[in-house]
């Protein structure tokens, strides 16, 4: 239920958002190609008593007229449709996910440590960890070593008893 209540939600934002950038820029090319404007009533007008009067579309430029007028609204709902498919996350974080990937190409490049990408489980892949591994192992120092031997020793020696 959430889910679809922030569908909506999406979709009426993208949608005014669309309208109102689609109204401005179709207005203003009609009004450029043709000298007609789609929010002025007298305009219509002028189409309508022209329809009515008998009017004919004769050369390729009514043609282009009536055509733009009939693609406005279908060109509007298709670029609508676009862009509600459009995943915005992903175009609003774009900066972060490049620095990211800068950062990790800058500096990722020379890292001690080690990555295990499609490693099969065979016995070379195991052995090569192993090394890999005691060579980064800090060594331990000689008296820890002797003070286990000796309660090792102490152990064994306590239960050779029992």
């Amino acid at each position: 239920m959430l889910k679809k209540f922030f569908h909506l939600i999406r979709f009426l934002l993208i949608g005014t958002i669309w309208t109102l950038v689609f109204l401005v820029l179709s207005s203003l090319i009609m009004y450029q190609a043709w000298n007609f404007d789609i929010f002025n009533f007298d305009d219509w007008q002028t189409i309508e008593r022209f329809w009515n009067s008998g009017g004919t579309i004769k050369i390729a430029r009514d043609y282009a007229f009536i055509g733009s007028i009939i693609l406005i609204p279908i060109l509007w709902i298709w670029i609508l449709y676009k862009l509600n498919k459009i995943n915005w996350l992903d175009i609003i974080l774009a900066p972060v996910h490049s620095y990211n990937a800068w950062i990790i190409r800058r500096y990722g490049s020379d890292s001690k440590r080690i990555v295990l990408k499609n490693i099969k489980s065979s016995q070379d892949n195991i052995e090569f960890i192993k090394q890999q591994l005691e060579s980064i192992k800090p060594e331990k120092p000689r008296e820890v070593v002797n003070i286990r031997e000796e309660i090792q020793k102490k152990i064994e020696s306590e239960t050779t008893k029992y």
